[in-house]
């Protein structure tokens, strides 16, 4: 339905008076050289997935974009890394949630169905070894999208780069804007106790946890180390710490199953490190409240009971930070034929140009 309305839009768009005038994100760039430049992730890695959130465009006239465009940053000094390269590139576009709210979950960052308007494919990279004659550089890298699509300048704005087969595996040089505020305030949390030693672990299992408030919403992140291998785990959420010794089970039950939410399965080191409660309504009475959290999994291989647990986690909900970040990005690539970078959270973005 969205790539429906998407369609009928983007076919009004290019029959009326709406803008044909280019825009960039961050919003403001189309003449003017961005603050810095970032050369170490997008078009570097293969397998990697980049978004970036804009608010800066909410108010942009309504744009049935074609294109998107990127330029080599116009004051760095000559670079050989900066080759030409060819690799397969997709591009996803949508709107995104609010000023922010950005998430390493990719898919939450999405407001409504995103729409692939560059099919995945190999792709000729500009040589960016030497800088421009002039500042700011050209939009000398264009992909021309497989069917328009309509930015109507009423919510953010979020553009997303899927790389694969890349082999060139240098820095390539981007233009790049910083931009001030946060992604929210957090909260750690502290440890309470020690987890089992899981069958096949030699160190305690052990469950992280950082609560965030993102203005509008708060978020719960969790990451599981050392648990058993390949096995599903249960959170267990509490408002108390019960503090349980419990006959047959290998350490103290911290938090009681007043909520249980299953985190998926553990990989072949006992490690999960992707769950997470996204939208947790924001109220301002939530502030300094603390939970109480614990992991726990099936363990055959213990001696008494055969669960094995983590240490409990305590985590209050933080205040709320002063002011949102306007443009934010979210990445993740591949660094081995076996492992992945865990997606990772930044304020700024790369300058890109959309007509």
């Amino acid at each position: 339905m969205n790539n429906m309305r998407s369609a009928i839009l983007a076919s009004l768009a290019l029959g009326t008076a709406l803008s044909a005038q280019a825009f960039t994100s961050p919003a403001g760039y189309v003449t003017t050289e961005g603050s810095s430049n970032h050369d170490y992730i997008l078009f570097r890695y293969s397998d990697l997935r980049w978004q970036q959130l804009d608010a800066t465009s909410v108010g942009q006239a309504p744009t049935a974009i074609q294109r998107i465009s990127w330029r080599r940053d116009g004051v760095a000094a000559a670079n050989t890394a900066w080759a030409a390269r060819t690799l397969d590139v997709g591009v996803y576009l949508s709107n995104a949630v609010t000023p922010g709210a950005i998430s390493e979950s990719f898919d939450a960052n999405y407001s409504g169905a995103p729409v692939q308007a560059f099919a995945s494919r190999s792709v000729n990279l500009p040589d960016w070894t030497q800088p421009p004659a002039a500042t700011p550089a050209p939009f000398d890298f264009n992909l021309q999208l497989d069917a328009p699509w309509v930015y109507l300048g009423t919510e953010p704005f979020l553009w997303e780069v899927r790389v694969t087969n890349n082999v060139t595996a240098t820095n390539y040089g981007n233009d790049f804007q910083s931009v001030t505020g946060s992604t929210g305030s957090t909260n750690t949390g502290t440890a309470i106790g020690t987890g089992c030693i899981a069958t096949g672990q030699t160190t305690a299992m052990a469950l992280a946890c950082t609560a965030k408030n993102q203005f509008t919403r708060f978020r719960l992140g969790y990451g599981l180390t050392r648990a058993p291998a390949s096995t599903p785990a249960i959170l267990f959420i509490d408002g108390a710490n019960s503090n349980l010794t419990i006959p047959g089970l290998c350490s103290t039950l911290v938090a009681l199953p007043t909520l249980q939410l299953p985190m998926g399965t553990t990989d072949a080191t006992g490690a999960l490190s992707t769950f997470s409660l996204e939208n947790i309504p924001f109220q301002q009475s939530t502030v300094g409240v603390t939970l109480f959290s614990q992991a726990v999994a099936v363990d055959v291989g213990q001696p008494g009971l055969p669960i094995a647990v983590s240490n409990g986690r305590s985590n209050v909900f933080p205040a709320t930070p002063a002011t949102p970040c306007l443009v934010t990005r979210v990445y993740e690539y591949r660094l081995s034929a076996t492992s992945m970078r865990a997606p990772s959270v930044w304020t700024g973005g790369i300058v890109a140009q959309f007509d």
